[in-house]
């Protein structure tokens, strides 16, 4: 308010001395105009635009009626060309615009129309109804006016020029200035840079910087003085000037400026002041962030301050004001800083506004005593596993190469359904190549017998007896040639299709086979929970492939085995699916596989809310406590 009430004075300012320009080349050109034959200029008016608005700034004489000429000065603004008319027979009047001439600077507009001037002329008896003497008459003088406009313009262009080139010369000082603040890194180094170049730039005598403590101000910096006394009478005038600015919201400059906005305040401690003082002039200007006072700025000098002075030094001090409060926030201890925050956010709690605010704490407030009161279910989350709870391993029962393979890993099988068969091309040629040798050893016996070579005879049973072993061992291949499933099941691993023709070794693995319904679940419990695990607690279990199932479990055992995951330490801990045929349907079951993982969640009793959300973090502090204290 303080910034536009002085602006609008400013604004005011320069349009009075615009009209007193027109006004004093409007009755220098009247005065100064020639009289051809008698032709003589007798009144005259201009017309002024003013924002979006055309107001009559200058008639003379000054006792004249210019109602004529204002009609035609408003003809020419919208013809926006020179005119000629006759009021009367006895007169002619003239008019001719006025326009602005570009200036460079931004938001001109060459051609835009400034005003429009209008003259009345007075015509001799002689010359009434002559109409090439009457045009002999206005040629003179309408060479003038158009001479008089382009002076005038030349005038308004003058002004314009010197006015942005004052507002460009205020914004590098204004700019130089804010620079010089932002450069320092402290607090009281800022606010010197402030008072020193401010006593440079308006040739003070002593600038002081206060800052605002409750409902006082205190003085924290003074130019040209590395220390003073805080208690010295001079020093507690300055403040309660301050203290008068700020009480004020606005700047208090004694002897008041003649503008508007300066001349009706209080200034009775500016006086007091520079009565105290000696010095001629005092000026104080308040440092406001968005109508809170932060401090206030004290000039002292010898001669007075003008009102284009002090709107100028406002300027600066808006400036500066919001940098100066960061860096002094910004110097306090960590411990008043917090102490500040914590503050500002219970006044805005409890004081007037802010009513979201209000209504979150409330919300905070409900949630807090909620969870202090009321009771839940203490649950705890682990990674989980499904795991077949026994696995039949198939190993090749001879070595040999691999004939056929009739399923893979994830197929179901039954009990005694074939899974492979090993190629028996050299096993049948072995049992034949046996099988003779049995047939040879029994016409032996039979010559044997017949000779009585009874001695023959019994190496020949021996023999014998060896070449049926081999003939059994044969045929007891032959009959494990084909890999038959033990039960039904799932194959869980070995995939022979990428071996057809290989060789394997006996007793080589070349599958793995579970059953489909016996399964146990392997949770991985966080370190900090598992003291609260125990045998025979409940829990579900959801699968990352059957999100829509929830499967109740139980505990069974707490293994000794840990696990590291994410930098953590977890403990496995086993569990069967509790009431499978209840719990489960046929199609869930079918689902199963051993491998799938998802998450469990084990219920360790009731407790209170808050304690269950904040037992991680309460953990986590007992640990740090432990480690810093003891």
């Amino acid at each position: 308010m303080m910034q536009l009430a002085d602006n609008a004075a400013l604004a005011i300012e320069t349009w009075r001395e615009q009209v007193e320009s027109v006004q004093v080349w409007l009755a220098r050109h009247c005065e100064q105009a020639p009289s051809p034959d008698g032709a003589s200029v007798t009144q005259g008016v201009v017309l002024w635009r003013q924002g979006e608005q055309w107001q009559p700034v200058a008639l003379w004489p000054s006792q004249a009626d210019g109602a004529v000429l204002l009609a035609l000065a408003d003809d020419v603004r919208e013809a926006r060309r020179g005119l000629v008319s006759q009021p009367d027979d006895a007169s002619l009047a003239i008019g001719y615009p006025v326009r602005q001439l570009a200036s460079g600077g931004a938001g001109s507009q060459d051609g835009a129309l400034l005003g429009a001037v209008a003259l009345r002329i007075a015509m001799p008896e002689a010359m009434r109804g002559k109409e090439a003497a009457t045009q002999a008459a206005l040629v003179p003088l309408m060479q003038r006016l158009e001479d008089g406009v382009a002076a005038l313009e030349r005038d308004a262009l003058e002004r314009a020029y010197r006015g942005e080139h004052l507002h460009q010369e205020r914004l590098g000082q204004h700019l130089a200035l804010l620079a010089a603040v932002l450069a320092e890194a402290r607090y009281v180094g800022a606010a010197m840079q402030l008072v020193s170049r401010l006593a440079s730039h308006f040739e003070a005598e002593r600038v002081s910087l206060g800052w605002r403590r409750g409902t006082r101000t205190r003085v924290e910096q003074i130019s040209h003085s590395a220390q003073f006394n805080r208690k010295m009478n001079r020093i507690r005038a300055t403040e309660t000037a301050m203290d008068e600015a700020l009480d004020q919201r606005g700047s208090v400059a004694w002897p008041a400026p003649a503008s508007p906005g300066l001349q009706h305040r209080v200034l009775r401690a500016q006086a007091s002041l520079g009565d105290m003082t000696g010095l001629g002039a005092v000026v104080s200007v308040p440092l406001l962030d968005e109508a809170k006072p932060l401090g206030a700025v004290t000039l002292e000098r010898d001669r007075p301050f003008s009102d284009q002075e002090v709107a100028a030094l406002e300027s600066l001090l808006a400036l500066c004001g919001r940098a100066l409060e960061e860096k002094r926030r910004n110097d306090r201890p960590l411990p008043l800083k917090a102490l500040v925050a914590c503050g500002e956010q219970l006044g805005r709690l409890l004081g007037p506004g802010y009513l979201g605010y209000k209504l979150t704490g409330l919300v905070l407030v409900g949630l807090v005593g909620f969870a202090t009161f009321a009771t839940g279910v203490d649950r705890i989350a682990a990674d989980a596993i499904l795991e077949s709870r026994e696995q039949r391993v198939m190993t090749a029962p001879f070595r040999g190469y691999i004939d056929n393979a009739l399923v893979r890993p994830g197929d179901r099988v039954e009990a005694g359904q074939p899974l492979a068969s090993m190629e028996t091309r050299e096993l049948l040629l072995e049992g034949l190549q046996w099988q003779s040798e049995l047939a040879k050893f029994e016409r032996q016996e039979q010559e044997m017998r017949a000779r009585g070579d009874r001695a023959g005879l019994n190496v020949l049973a021996a023999q014998r007896d060896q070449a049926q072993a081999r003939l059994a061992l044969v045929d007891s291949r032959l009959e494990r040639a084909t890999l038959l499933a033990p039960f039904d099941g799932v194959v869980v691993s070995g995939d022979l299709t990428q071996r057809l023709g290989g060789a394997v070794e006996q007793g080589e693995e070349l599958f793995r086979v579970s059953p489909l319904d016996d399964f146990r679940i392997e949770l991985e419990v966080p370190e900090g929970r598992i003291d609260d695990v125990r045998v025979g607690q409940h829990g579900e279990l959801l699968l990352a492939a059957m999100t829509g199932q929830r499967m109740p479990f139980v505990i069974e055992r707490i293994t000794p085995q840990s696990r590291s995951s994410d930098g953590s330490s977890r403990f496995v801990v086993e569990a069967s699916l509790s009431d499978q045929g209840e719990a489960l349907g046929g199609e869930a079951r079918r689902e199963l596989r051993p491998g799938l993982q998802g998450v469990g969640r084990i219920e360790g009793g009731e407790d209170r809310l808050i304690v269950i959300w904040t037992r991680e973090l309460m953990d986590w502090l007992r640990l740090m406590r432990w480690r810093w204290w003891g």
